[in-house]
């Protein structure tokens, strides 16, 4: 009996002090816990903007030049006048070619012309998206770039007849189109998710235009210049 009594006064409890350190100490292990899970999200959610931003940069400049290099492309001996000027605006050029399908792969025998395409390359500031239309009956404008802010087109006019373009000008209606021997373009990409920590005031120059922006998304401007080598 006596034994049992000293066994039981020999085990005593934790007391106030060692239960306020250890309970310090687990806090400070959850919050350093915490702390990396936040930062590992925020990196990863930063990375991942950055690869969408190029991502989708990176293809519409190859998508575009791809379009732009085909117009005027004729497989026959007459050839074809690459630009539509009087369809093409500041954030939307419309080239044309000789083929058996338009942008969106409608059958061009349904077109206005028949076996031309006429590709319209536009800026959708509602969706902030650049999309592909083509002049046929089936013809709807089909998504190719997406997080999209702005979007430009300038011309390059060839006045000497050397097929090397003398200056770049802004879109007008008078623009003479057999004088069109290159069409640069630029478009500014953002990230498509917000990936700062805090909104900043940042300003963005597309050739002719200023765009300010104050949010949180990372944005670039991408940009080309491509000779048009099918032209008469």
């Amino acid at each position: 009996m006596m034994s049992t009594r000293k066994s039981l006064r020999g085990q005593r409890g934790f007391t106030i002090i060692e239960m306020m350190i250890a309970l310090i100490l687990g806090l400070i292990v959850v919050s350093a816990v915490v702390n990396m899970y936040v930062g590992s999200t925020r990196s990863a959610t930063f990375t991942r903007g950055l690869q969408t931003m190029q991502e989708n940069g990176r293809y519409g400049v190859s998508v575009l030049q791809r379009g732009f290099r085909l117009a005027g492309y004729s497989p026959e001996d007459s050839l074809v006048v690459p630009v539509n000027i009087s369809n093409s605006s500041d954030d939307a050029v419309t080239v044309v070619m000789r083929r058996s399908f338009d942008c969106n792969g409608n059958n061009t025998a349904s077109a206005p012309s028949p076996g031309f395409a006429e590709n319209t390359y536009a800026f959708n500031a509602t969706d902030g998206t650049i999309t592909c239309e083509g002049n046929t009956t089936a013809a709807v404008p089909m998504t190719i770039v997406e997080g999209v802010d702005s979007f430009r087109v300038l011309y390059g006019l060839d006045t000497d007849d050397d097929s090397v373009p003398e200056r770049f000008v802004e879109y007008s209606s008078d623009i003479p189109e057999r004088q069109i021997v290159a069409l640069r373009f630029g478009m500014l990409v953002n990230s498509g998710i917000a990936i700062r920590n805090r909104a900043s005031n940042e300003q963005y120059v597309v050739f002719d235009t200023v765009i300010d922006k104050n949010d949180r998304f990372a944005r670039h401007v991408f940009s080309s210049t491509v000779l048009l080598r099918n032209r008469l």
